[in-house]
Protein backbone atom coordinates (compact mmCIF):
# COMPACT_ATOMS: atom_id res chain seq x y z
CA UNK A 1 0.00 0.00 0.00
CA UNK A 2 1.22 3.54 -0.45
CA UNK A 3 0.66 5.37 3.29
CA UNK A 4 0.91 8.56 4.14
CA UNK A 5 1.83 8.89 7.29
CA UNK A 6 0.85 12.69 8.93
CA UNK A 7 3.48 13.38 11.99
CA UNK A 8 5.65 11.03 10.27
CA UNK A 9 8.68 12.65 12.42
CA UNK A 10 6.96 12.86 15.96
CA UNK A 11 7.54 10.78 18.45
CA UNK A 12 4.46 8.24 17.77
CA UNK A 13 4.08 8.55 14.60
CA UNK A 14 8.31 8.59 13.45
CA UNK A 15 7.93 4.87 15.67
CA UNK A 16 5.31 3.83 13.68
CA UNK A 17 7.27 4.76 10.10
CA UNK A 18 10.30 2.64 11.66
CA UNK A 19 7.84 -0.04 12.63
CA UNK A 20 6.31 -0.30 8.92
CA UNK A 21 9.79 0.20 7.00
CA UNK A 22 11.36 -2.83 8.75
CA UNK A 23 8.85 -5.59 8.76
CA UNK A 24 6.52 -4.68 5.44
CA UNK A 25 7.00 -3.89 1.93
CA UNK A 26 4.61 -0.90 1.95
CA UNK A 27 5.68 2.98 0.12
CA UNK A 28 6.09 4.80 3.22
CA UNK A 29 5.91 8.90 3.19
CA UNK A 30 6.03 11.05 5.91
CA UNK A 31 4.58 14.48 6.22
CA UNK A 32 4.08 17.30 8.67
CA UNK A 33 3.79 20.82 9.26
CA UNK A 34 7.95 21.31 8.74
CA UNK A 35 9.42 20.06 5.75
CA UNK A 36 12.71 20.51 7.15
CA UNK A 37 12.25 18.15 9.60
CA UNK A 38 10.08 15.88 7.22
CA UNK A 39 13.20 16.15 4.72
CA UNK A 40 15.85 15.31 7.80
CA UNK A 41 13.77 12.31 9.15
CA UNK A 42 12.96 10.70 5.06
CA UNK A 43 16.81 11.31 4.44
CA UNK A 44 18.01 9.78 7.60
CA UNK A 45 15.29 6.35 7.26
CA UNK A 46 16.17 6.12 3.39
CA UNK A 47 19.32 5.23 4.49
CA UNK A 48 18.72 3.15 7.43
CA UNK A 49 16.52 0.83 5.41
CA UNK A 50 17.31 1.03 1.92
CA UNK A 51 14.14 2.20 0.68
CA UNK A 52 12.93 5.55 -0.55
CA UNK A 53 11.02 7.26 1.67
CA UNK A 54 9.14 10.43 0.41
CA UNK A 55 8.44 13.29 2.74
CA UNK A 56 5.83 16.53 1.45
CA UNK A 57 4.43 19.34 3.84
CA UNK A 58 1.17 19.08 5.27
CA UNK A 59 -0.27 21.17 7.89
CA UNK A 60 -3.36 19.75 9.45
CA UNK A 61 -4.91 23.59 10.15
CA UNK A 62 -3.72 24.58 6.65
CA UNK A 63 -6.65 25.15 3.84
CA UNK A 64 -4.88 23.51 1.00
CA UNK A 65 -4.86 20.42 3.46
CA UNK A 66 -7.43 18.68 1.29
CA UNK A 67 -6.07 19.47 -1.88
CA UNK A 68 -2.67 18.28 -0.66
CA UNK A 69 -4.09 14.44 0.34
CA UNK A 70 -5.81 14.19 -2.98
CA UNK A 71 -2.96 15.40 -5.03
CA UNK A 72 -0.39 12.99 -3.18
CA UNK A 73 -3.22 10.17 -3.53
CA UNK A 74 -2.53 7.59 -0.64
CA UNK A 75 -4.35 4.37 -0.25
CA UNK A 76 -3.77 5.44 3.88
CA UNK A 77 -3.36 8.06 6.09
CA UNK A 78 -2.07 7.58 9.27
CA UNK A 79 -2.60 10.92 11.32
CA UNK A 80 -0.09 10.53 13.94
CA UNK A 81 -0.07 14.39 14.34
CA UNK A 82 -1.77 15.32 17.63
CA UNK A 83 -3.21 16.90 19.90
CA UNK A 84 -6.41 16.11 18.05
CA UNK A 85 -8.67 18.09 19.50
CA UNK A 86 -7.23 20.85 18.50
CA UNK A 87 -7.04 20.13 14.40
CA UNK A 88 -9.65 22.84 13.43
CA UNK A 89 -10.01 26.36 13.16
CA UNK A 90 -12.53 27.78 16.01
CA UNK A 91 -14.61 29.31 13.29
CA UNK A 92 -15.78 26.17 11.80
CA UNK A 93 -18.12 23.50 12.91
CA UNK A 94 -17.52 20.66 15.21
CA UNK A 95 -17.20 18.24 12.46
CA UNK A 96 -14.22 20.25 11.39
CA UNK A 97 -12.26 18.77 14.31
CA UNK A 98 -11.78 15.76 12.05
CA UNK A 99 -10.00 17.73 9.77
CA UNK A 100 -7.69 14.87 8.19
CA UNK A 101 -10.54 12.38 8.04
CA UNK A 102 -12.33 14.94 5.96
CA UNK A 103 -9.63 15.14 3.64
CA UNK A 104 -9.48 11.36 3.17
CA UNK A 105 -13.02 11.26 2.72
CA UNK A 106 -12.30 13.71 -0.61
CA UNK A 107 -9.23 11.63 -1.51
CA UNK A 108 -11.21 8.35 -1.40
CA UNK A 109 -8.06 6.39 0.98
CA UNK A 110 -8.39 4.62 4.58
CA UNK A 111 -7.83 6.66 7.46
CA UNK A 112 -5.99 5.65 10.65
CA UNK A 113 -5.13 7.68 13.69
CA UNK A 114 -3.29 7.46 17.04
CA UNK A 115 -6.12 9.65 18.80
CA UNK A 116 -6.55 9.28 22.46
CA UNK A 117 -8.81 12.33 23.45
CA UNK A 118 -12.47 11.88 24.75
CA UNK A 119 -14.50 13.77 22.44
CA UNK A 120 -12.18 13.58 19.31
CA UNK A 121 -12.55 9.46 19.89
CA UNK A 122 -16.11 9.18 21.05
CA UNK A 123 -18.08 11.60 18.36
CA UNK A 124 -16.01 9.79 15.15
CA UNK A 125 -18.00 6.87 14.26
CA UNK A 126 -20.88 9.25 14.03
CA UNK A 127 -19.34 11.49 12.13
CA UNK A 128 -17.97 9.16 9.34
CA UNK A 129 -19.55 5.73 9.52
CA UNK A 130 -22.42 6.14 7.30
CA UNK A 131 -19.92 7.83 4.54
CA UNK A 132 -17.22 5.52 4.61
CA UNK A 133 -19.45 2.59 4.00
CA UNK A 134 -20.40 4.18 1.11
CA UNK A 135 -17.34 4.48 -0.26
CA UNK A 136 -15.69 1.41 0.88
CA UNK A 137 -13.44 2.69 3.15
CA UNK A 138 -12.15 1.96 6.75
CA UNK A 139 -11.60 4.50 9.12
CA UNK A 140 -10.24 3.98 12.49
CA UNK A 141 -9.45 6.09 15.35
CA UNK A 142 -8.18 5.74 18.77
CA UNK A 143 -5.24 3.29 17.24
CA UNK A 144 -3.49 3.82 20.55
CA UNK A 145 -2.66 2.64 24.18
CA UNK A 146 -6.02 3.65 24.76
CA UNK A 147 -8.68 2.92 23.78
CA UNK A 148 -7.50 -0.45 21.66
CA UNK A 149 -4.96 -1.95 24.15
CA UNK A 150 -7.35 -1.64 26.77
CA UNK A 151 -10.13 -3.10 25.23
CA UNK A 152 -7.84 -5.89 24.16
CA UNK A 153 -6.81 -6.75 27.86
CA UNK A 154 -10.33 -6.86 29.10
CA UNK A 155 -11.61 -9.18 26.18
CA UNK A 156 -8.59 -11.19 27.14
CA UNK A 157 -9.58 -11.80 30.85
CA UNK A 158 -13.06 -11.57 30.10
CA UNK A 159 -13.86 -14.94 30.25
CA UNK A 160 -13.08 -15.70 34.18
CA UNK A 161 -15.64 -13.25 34.85
CA UNK A 162 -19.42 -13.97 35.24
CA UNK A 163 -19.62 -9.95 35.85
CA UNK A 164 -16.93 -7.94 35.45
CA UNK A 165 -17.58 -4.39 37.38
CA UNK A 166 -14.91 -2.67 37.90
CA UNK A 167 -11.45 -1.61 35.61
CA UNK A 168 -9.32 0.67 37.40
CA UNK A 169 -5.52 1.15 35.63
CA UNK A 170 -2.59 3.94 34.72
CA UNK A 171 -0.08 4.34 32.65
CA UNK A 172 3.22 5.75 33.67
CA UNK A 173 6.38 6.39 31.41
CA UNK A 174 9.82 6.39 32.31
CA UNK A 175 11.18 9.96 32.70
CA UNK A 176 13.90 9.55 30.65
CA UNK A 177 11.57 8.26 28.09
CA UNK A 178 11.21 10.47 24.70
CA UNK A 179 8.31 12.42 25.13
CA UNK A 180 6.86 15.26 22.43
CA UNK A 181 5.00 18.24 22.72
CA UNK A 182 1.68 17.24 21.34
CA UNK A 183 1.64 14.38 24.10
CA UNK A 184 2.19 17.26 27.00
CA UNK A 185 -0.13 19.73 25.45
CA UNK A 186 -3.13 16.80 25.46
CA UNK A 187 -1.86 16.40 29.08
CA UNK A 188 -2.11 20.07 30.06
CA UNK A 189 -5.40 20.67 28.19
CA UNK A 190 -8.25 19.39 30.71
CA UNK A 191 -5.55 19.50 34.00
CA UNK A 192 -7.87 20.94 36.39
CA UNK A 193 -10.55 20.96 33.97
CA UNK A 194 -13.77 18.74 35.19
CA UNK A 195 -14.60 16.17 33.36
CA UNK A 196 -17.09 12.75 34.34
CA UNK A 197 -15.89 9.33 35.27
CA UNK A 198 -17.63 6.17 35.44
CA UNK A 199 -18.64 5.64 39.10
CA UNK A 200 -21.33 3.75 41.65
CA UNK A 201 -23.21 2.75 38.24
CA UNK A 202 -23.31 6.56 37.14
CA UNK A 203 -21.16 8.83 35.65
CA UNK A 204 -19.57 11.38 38.02
CA UNK A 205 -17.63 14.79 37.82
CA UNK A 206 -13.78 14.62 38.40
CA UNK A 207 -10.90 17.14 38.08
CA UNK A 208 -7.78 16.84 35.64
CA UNK A 209 -4.74 15.92 37.28
CA UNK A 210 -5.88 15.21 40.65
CA UNK A 211 -7.32 13.21 43.18
CA UNK A 212 -3.85 11.96 44.17
CA UNK A 213 -3.17 8.23 44.70
CA UNK A 214 0.44 6.53 44.83
CA UNK A 215 0.78 3.19 42.95
CA UNK A 216 3.33 0.53 43.61
CA UNK A 217 3.82 -1.65 40.04
CA UNK A 218 7.00 -3.31 42.29
CA UNK A 219 9.84 -4.59 40.28
CA UNK A 220 11.71 -1.78 38.04
CA UNK A 221 8.88 0.51 38.18
CA UNK A 222 8.49 0.79 41.68
CA UNK A 223 6.14 2.98 43.56
CA UNK A 224 4.45 6.08 41.42
CA UNK A 225 2.08 9.40 41.92
CA UNK A 226 -0.96 9.00 39.72
CA UNK A 227 -3.75 11.29 38.96
CA UNK A 228 -6.89 11.69 37.26
CA UNK A 229 -6.92 11.61 32.93
CA UNK A 230 -9.72 12.03 30.87
CA UNK A 231 -9.71 9.09 28.08
CA UNK A 232 -11.71 8.14 25.20
CA UNK A 233 -12.63 4.48 27.39
CA UNK A 234 -14.33 6.20 30.38
CA UNK A 235 -17.11 6.88 27.61
CA UNK A 236 -16.74 3.65 25.77
CA UNK A 237 -15.92 0.57 27.90
CA UNK A 238 -19.16 1.21 30.33
CA UNK A 239 -21.45 1.46 26.89
CA UNK A 240 -19.25 -1.69 25.77
CA UNK A 241 -19.51 -3.43 29.24
CA UNK A 242 -22.67 -3.22 30.78
CA UNK A 243 -22.51 -5.01 34.01
CA UNK A 244 -19.21 -2.65 34.68
CA UNK A 245 -20.10 -0.29 37.89
CA UNK A 246 -17.11 1.95 37.73
CA UNK A 247 -14.07 2.76 35.25
CA UNK A 248 -10.77 4.92 36.58
CA UNK A 249 -8.10 5.79 34.82
CA UNK A 250 -5.11 7.83 35.92
CA UNK A 251 -1.46 8.53 34.80
CA UNK A 252 1.92 9.42 36.75
CA UNK A 253 4.76 10.98 35.97
CA UNK A 254 7.84 9.21 37.64
CA UNK A 255 9.68 12.08 39.00
CA UNK A 256 7.54 12.95 42.08
CA UNK A 257 8.34 17.11 41.61
CA UNK A 258 6.77 16.85 38.49
CA UNK A 259 3.67 14.77 38.97
CA UNK A 260 2.74 17.01 42.10
CA UNK A 261 4.44 20.26 40.22
CA UNK A 262 1.65 19.57 37.92
CA UNK A 263 -1.02 18.76 40.35
CA UNK A 264 -0.75 21.75 41.82
CA UNK A 265 -0.64 23.86 39.17
CA UNK A 266 -4.25 22.34 37.74
CA UNK A 267 -5.74 23.91 41.13
CA UNK A 268 -5.12 27.42 39.23
CA UNK A 269 -6.96 26.12 36.41
CA UNK A 270 -9.69 24.70 38.48
CA UNK A 271 -10.45 28.07 40.26
CA UNK A 272 -10.18 30.20 36.74
CA UNK A 273 -7.20 31.97 37.24
CA UNK A 274 -5.35 30.24 33.92
CA UNK A 275 -8.09 29.30 31.50
CA UNK A 276 -5.96 26.67 30.09
CA UNK A 277 -2.83 25.71 30.48
CA UNK A 278 -2.37 24.39 27.04
CA UNK A 279 -1.30 27.68 25.90
CA UNK A 280 2.04 27.18 27.80
CA UNK A 281 3.18 23.57 26.80
CA UNK A 282 6.24 24.89 24.80
CA UNK A 283 7.48 26.35 27.97
CA UNK A 284 6.63 23.57 30.78
CA UNK A 285 7.87 21.37 28.24
CA UNK A 286 11.54 23.00 28.18
CA UNK A 287 11.24 23.25 31.78
CA UNK A 288 10.63 19.50 32.56
CA UNK A 289 13.88 18.59 30.57
CA UNK A 290 15.54 20.65 33.63
CA UNK A 291 14.49 17.20 35.45
CA UNK A 292 15.77 15.36 32.28
CA UNK A 293 18.78 13.65 34.34
CA UNK A 294 16.44 11.90 37.37
CA UNK A 295 14.35 8.98 36.88
CA UNK A 296 14.94 5.60 34.34
CA UNK A 297 13.67 4.65 31.16
CA UNK A 298 11.30 2.35 32.19
CA UNK A 299 7.76 2.87 31.95
CA UNK A 300 4.15 0.58 32.57
CA UNK A 301 0.79 0.16 32.56
CA UNK A 302 -1.56 -1.31 34.90
CA UNK A 303 -5.12 -2.69 34.65
CA UNK A 304 -7.03 -4.61 37.45
CA UNK A 305 -10.11 -5.99 36.64
CA UNK A 306 -12.77 -6.42 39.68
CA UNK A 307 -16.24 -8.50 39.58
CA UNK A 308 -16.91 -11.79 40.11
CA UNK A 309 -15.83 -15.30 38.84
CA UNK A 310 -17.45 -18.32 37.51
CA UNK A 311 -18.29 -19.62 40.47
CA UNK A 312 -19.70 -16.36 42.01
CA UNK A 313 -16.72 -15.62 44.16
CA UNK A 314 -15.22 -12.01 43.95
CA UNK A 315 -12.10 -11.85 42.20
CA UNK A 316 -9.52 -9.10 41.20
CA UNK A 317 -7.18 -9.75 38.59
CA UNK A 318 -4.30 -7.35 38.60
CA UNK A 319 -1.95 -7.39 34.82
CA UNK A 320 1.17 -5.38 34.28
CA UNK A 321 2.93 -4.17 31.33
CA UNK A 322 6.52 -3.26 31.45
CA UNK A 323 9.21 -1.35 28.68
CA UNK A 324 12.28 -0.99 30.09
CA UNK A 325 15.33 0.54 28.47
CA UNK A 326 13.20 3.85 26.76
CA UNK A 327 11.38 1.31 24.53
CA UNK A 328 7.89 2.82 25.99
CA UNK A 329 7.06 5.47 23.19
CA UNK A 330 6.46 2.34 21.17
CA UNK A 331 3.44 0.92 22.37
CA UNK A 332 0.72 3.52 21.43
CA UNK A 333 1.97 2.94 17.72
CA UNK A 334 2.04 -0.84 17.66
CA UNK A 335 -1.89 -0.73 17.48
CA UNK A 336 -2.13 1.27 14.08
CA UNK A 337 0.98 -1.59 12.68
CA UNK A 338 -1.73 -4.54 13.36
CA UNK A 339 -4.26 -2.78 12.05
CA UNK A 340 -2.32 -1.67 8.94
CA UNK A 341 -1.45 -5.13 8.56
CA UNK A 342 -5.25 -6.43 8.62
CA UNK A 343 -6.04 -3.52 6.05
CA UNK A 344 -3.78 -4.62 3.69
CA UNK A 345 -4.97 -8.89 4.32
CA UNK A 346 -8.98 -7.34 3.72
CA UNK A 347 -9.85 -8.54 7.37
CA UNK A 348 -11.33 -4.92 8.54
CA UNK A 349 -14.90 -4.18 7.60
CA UNK A 350 -15.22 -0.41 6.07
CA UNK A 351 -17.20 2.46 8.29
CA UNK A 352 -16.17 4.34 10.86
CA UNK A 353 -15.27 3.21 14.21
CA UNK A 354 -12.84 3.43 17.68
CA UNK A 355 -10.27 0.65 17.84
CA UNK A 356 -12.49 -1.42 19.94
CA UNK A 357 -12.52 -5.24 19.53
CA UNK A 358 -9.95 -4.78 16.71
CA UNK A 359 -6.80 -7.14 17.65
CA UNK A 360 -6.15 -9.40 20.56
CA UNK A 361 -3.63 -9.41 23.68
CA UNK A 362 -1.74 -12.03 21.72
CA UNK A 363 -1.22 -10.22 18.50
CA UNK A 364 -0.22 -6.73 20.39
CA UNK A 365 2.77 -8.92 22.25
CA UNK A 366 3.91 -9.91 18.78
CA UNK A 367 5.11 -6.90 18.01
CA UNK A 368 5.41 -5.93 21.73
CA UNK A 369 8.29 -8.84 21.87
CA UNK A 370 10.61 -7.06 19.39
CA UNK A 371 11.28 -4.66 22.14
CA UNK A 372 11.32 -7.10 25.45
CA UNK A 373 7.84 -5.15 26.32
CA UNK A 374 6.80 -7.89 29.17
CA UNK A 375 3.36 -8.76 30.70
CA UNK A 376 2.99 -9.90 34.42
CA UNK A 377 -0.59 -11.43 35.98
CA UNK A 378 -1.73 -11.65 39.18
CA UNK A 379 -4.91 -13.58 40.09
CA UNK A 380 -6.66 -12.98 43.94
CA UNK A 381 -10.30 -14.95 44.80
CA UNK A 382 -11.47 -12.88 47.82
Amino acid sequence: MRILVIGGYGNFGNRLVKSLLAFTDHQIAIAGRSINKARETASKLSVRYCKNVKFYQLDVLADNLNRGIVSLAPELVVNASGPYQFQSKPSQDVQSNYAVALACLKAKCHYIDLADHRGFVSNFANAFNTQAKQLGLVFITGASTVPSLTDAIVQHFLPRFSDLTSINYGISPGNKTERGKGTIASILSYSGKSFTTFKNGSFQPIFGWQDLTRYDFGGAIGKRWMSNCDIPDLDLLPKIYPSLKSVKFQAGLEVSILHLGLSFLSFFSRIGLVKNWKRYASQLTIMSEWFSALGSHCGGMFVELGGLDKNKQHQVIKWQLVAEDGVGPNIPAIPAEILIKKLSLNKLKTGAKPCIGLFTLEEFFESANRWSIYQKEDTHVL
